[in-house]
């Protein structure tokens, strides 16, 4: 480690000193250590295929927030994991292993279905455990877990049947989502509503024993199968004398009644609408209120059943088109209107969603939800940011039971087993109620029973169907640290700390882990969720594997270093909205961490001789950066308290690049002050380490500093200031206002001018002995002292200082006549933008993230032509 390359690249440093990491097992934490705690378990990845820039964003912001509480004294453990993901993963499958060859599932059947499925896991757990390493992820890979492991699966068991007995879970017959190309249940959380072009279809249905119509109006006609009756709003006078009569069903020629409820809304369509107990949720309701047959005409792949008559095995789409046609021959259609209709799709495959009478398995919500929002109002959970706490309790106000059983062959099998002898649930009399009572012929149970309870025999079969993926994840934090055992893990390392996710899960695992954390650990799983934005490609749509609209991350770390993806990242992530990703954002990662290093390598090639400790004496430069440094640890602090990395990002940039490099080592380059050059930038690199871990590690190791890596550095404390350092601050705030004169005035830097400087006697003694530094940094040939100038000058005027920048050779009208031309072309512009935001038509249009780049376009021009105007006045 005696070089010093003059120019850094991260290709062999960064896998080097993750190798190392692992080898000495920094990750690891000591179950025996009496520090204080600080757990994170990360959102574990779908094996679904590789990690996106999404990931790669909510990845190193646990790892910043582990890092850091490692320096700051804290044992730390981020606990590894991965999802089985169900329905993803089974439809990622079937695509990549088997339709691309003319197969399907069935071909294979389940056991050798399902051991595809695992071939497919080891693989893709390898690529994402190789994503995370190189990401620099401080993972503990030595407590790594599965969601579908052997251990993971029997603590889910254990839950399905503790909830079981204690009616929390139960089967009933409802309204599901139902995908018929992924053939299975789908929760609503996992279906994608998009608004479409459709159409209003309106029928008529003739009244029995009159010539008489009653007309309705449906976007999905072929329902109308299995229609068992027609309603209307009670107080709709047009239909009043119409309640209690029948019509005839067309096409089926089947009797139903006309029944009254205030559920229907008498504007729209007509006022009368068709029911459909078995194919919509809420004439399912009405159904049941108002004890309605229940006729189910779809098969599971969205083809009519024998229920149909003459339409049986039809698609659900060419069935549609033949009753049109039939209704139209038939004069009982009366009209068709163009109509946008929300069409809900499955979130993985895109396909239309069906909705279905199905039995299924489902959990009682509300007696999980009430204690869940509870611990959250009463802020012994925290959400950051705070703005999403509405979004959390709506959820859990409105929450409806969770169907948890999917009808798939990768997942949790359900741990309910039947007689074949004996079990009669299907009997249509128990159809649609909620059970959770002991019914005859059937086992719930971790175990397979040898026999049945009822009857004696041997003849028993499991449920087919597997748990939903988020019944296992939902266990997430502290199934992974082994409970329901009081391992070592779980009475040191539960409940953990931070939660790092992305809002869209905010109930699909967020509060579900709540729920299960106080109920099955009577502790709140973590004290704070941090939401962070979405990352978003140039069209808006969110990142993801499904989409395949991610930049790969991998690639970006090659070509620019896994530092710069990370750092380039927290710079454009504000904690309160989405982001547009832009590849130049990871340039400027780049640039910042060569910008380290050369000043690194600066200090190392004309310091090093130096103390990384604190020296007893210090000129007044070193004391200003040191009291800089001070105000730039209070702000980090505030920071990661309400978790606002981008802003800790931004400050870290802002102090490193300009107070650091641009003034302190330009400072100490004149004035040969270099006590705190070394001590500084260990700690620089040391406040860095959590963003941008693996140059740190190696510029640490330049320095041949104490500890075997900077992982187990401490966080740097504030130091005391002795010498009153606002001088040095004014002399700063003076340089640059006569940099910005020389700016307005197109002055090069190799022009150098005159001065003239009005100040009190503390400033003018201090200029006195600093005068090198004034005069290099700001382009001076020489100042003076005095109240007034007689020559051409700009006037620089601060409320300890006046300065009179001499400008001496340039022509004073031309400059007014040029900046004046300057500010009428600024006016212009702010006056279109003003128009722009002003006009309703332009703002209903205009993206959020137009808008944003207008009103920040606007906020420049306004500041720029500000400026301009005092210039002109200086003159």
């Amino acid at each position: 480690m005696n070089e010093f390359p003059s120019r850094y690249s991260p290709e062999g440093i960064e896998d080097k000193w993750y190798d190392f990491w692992i080898k000495e097992k920094l990750f690891t934490p000591d179950r025996n250590s009496k520090k204080k705690t600080y757990t994170i378990v990360i959102p574990p990845p779908n094996v679904t295929g590789r990690l996106t820039l999404g990931h790669t964003l909510n990845n190193s912001m646990q790892d910043i927030l582990i890092r850091y509480k490692k320096l700051a004294g804290y044992e730390v453990l981020w606990v590894a994991g991965m999802d089985h993901a169900g329905i993803a993963t089974q439809v990622k499958v079937e695509e990549e292993r088997l339709i691309k060859k003319g197969l399907k599932k069935e071909d294979l059947g389940r056991e050798k279905f399902v051991a595809e499925i695992w071939k497919w896991k080891e693989e893709y757990a390898g690529v994402i455990r190789e994503q995370l390493k190189k990401m620099g992820c401080a993972l503990d890979w030595s407590r790594e877990c599965f969601t579908l492991s052997d251990d993971y699966s029997k603590k889910v068991i254990k839950v399905f049947v503790e909830l079981y007995k204690k009616g929390l879970i139960y089967r009933g017959e409802y309204i599901i989502n139902w995908c018929p190309r992924c053939l299975t249940a789908l929760s609503d959380e996992q279906v994608e509503t998009e608004e479409e072009p459709g159409k209003l279809y309106y029928i008529r249905y003739p009244i029995v024993g009159t010539d008489e119509v009653i007309t309705v109006a449906t976007t999905r006609p072929e329902t109308m199968l299995g229609d068992t009756a027609v309603c209307v709003n009670p107080k709709d006078r047009r239909y009043k004398k119409l309640v209690g009569k029948k019509v005839l069903l067309p096409i089926m020629e089947r009797e139903i009644p006309i029944i009254a409820d205030d559920y229907v809304d008498p504007d729209f369509g007509t006022g009368a609408l068709k029911v459909t107990p078995a194919h919509d949720p809420f004439d399912f309701e009405l159904a049941e209120k108002h004890n309605l047959e229940f006729i189910n005409i779809m098969n599971p792949d969205a083809t009519l059943n024998e229920n149909t008559n003459e339409f049986n095995g039809l698609d659900r789409y060419a069935a549609r088109k033949r009753i049109i046609e039939l209704l139209k021959s038939k004069s009982l259609l009366d009209k068709i209107e163009d109509y946008r209709l929300p069409l809900a799709k499955c979130e993985r495959c895109k396909t239309a969603v069906e909705p279905r009478i199905s039995k299924q398995w489902f959990v009682k919500m509300k007696p999980l939800a009430r204690p869940a929002m509870r611990v959250v109002k009463n802020g012994r959970i925290k959400i950051h940011p705070q703005r999403w706490v509405n979004l959390y309790n709506h959820w859990l106000e409105n929450v409806r039971d969770w169907c948890i059983s999917r009808q798939l062959w990768w997942g949790h099998r359900i741990p309910v087993y039947y007689c074949s002898k004996c079990y009669k649930y299907d009997d249509p009399k128990m159809t649609r109620r909620k059970t959770g009572r002991r019914v005859k012929g059937m086992v719930v149970s971790a175990v397979k029973p040898k026999k049945c309870p009822d009857c004696g025999s041997s003849k028993i079969y499991q449920d087919e169907d597997v748990l939903d993926t988020w019944f296992s994840s939902w266990l997430w934090p502290f199934a992974t640290l082994g409970w329901p055992k009081k391992t070592k893990d779980y009475t040191r390392f539960y409940p953990t700390q931070t939660l790092v996710t992305g809002w869209d899960i905010i109930y699909l695992w967020v509060a579900r882990m709540i729920m299960a954390g106080l109920k099955f650990t009577g502790k709140i799983p973590f004290s704070d969720v941090v939401f962070h934005p979405m990352i978003r490609d140039e069209k808006g749509r969110k990142m993801s594997k499904s989409l395949g609209n991610s930049p790969e991350p991998m690639d970006l770390i090659g070509k620019y270093g896994a530092d710069a993806l990370r750092f380039g990242l927290q710079l454009i992530t504000p904690r309160e909205q989405d982001v547009l990703f832009s590849e130049q954002a990871i340039d400027v990662g780049r640039k910042f961490c060569n910008k380290l290093w050369n000043a690194s390598r600066l200090i190392w090639l004309n310091y090093r001789d130096h103390k990384d400790t604190l020296p007893r004496t210090l000129s007044v430069y070193d004391e200003w950066i040191l009291f800089e440094f001070n105000k730039l640890l209070e702000k980090l602090k505030d920071h990661y308290l309400s978790f606002e990395l981008n802003q800790i990002a931004r400050e870290m940039y802002d102090f490193v690049w300009h107070t650091f490099c641009d003034w302190y080592l330009e400072i100490i380059k004149i004035n040969g002050s270099k006590n705190v050059a070394k001590y500084l930038i260990k700690q620089i690199i040391i406040i860095l380490h959590p963003f941008i871990p693996f140059i740190t590690e190696e510029i640490y190791h330049k320095f041949n500093f104490p500890k075997k890596s900077i992982f187990l550095e401490r966080w740097p404390e504030t130091t005391e200031i002795k010498e009153d350092v606002s001088n040095v601050i004014l002399m700063k705030e003076l340089i640059e206002e006569i940099r910005n004169v020389r700016g307005l005035f197109n002055i090069t830097p190799k022009e150098k001018l005159d001065a003239v400087l009005d100040t009190g006697t503390n400033f003018k003694n201090f200029l006195k002995t600093n005068g090198a530094v004034l005069k290099k940094l700001a382009g001076l040939n020489d100042f003076k002292f005095a109240d007034s100038v007689s020559q051409p000058a700009a006037s620089i005027i601060m409320p300890s200082v006046k300065c009179f920048l001499i400008l001496s050779g340039i022509n004073i009208d031309k400059e007014k006549s040029r900046l004046q031309k300057e500010i009428e072309s600024l006016s212009k512009r702010i006056n279109e933008i003003k128009y722009r935001m002003n006009n309703p038509n332009y703002i209903s249009k205009a993206s959020e993230e137009t808008q944003k780049r207008e009103r920040q376009r606007l906020e420049d021009f306004l500041k720029k032509k500000e400026g301009i105007e005092k210039a002109i006045e200086k003159l």
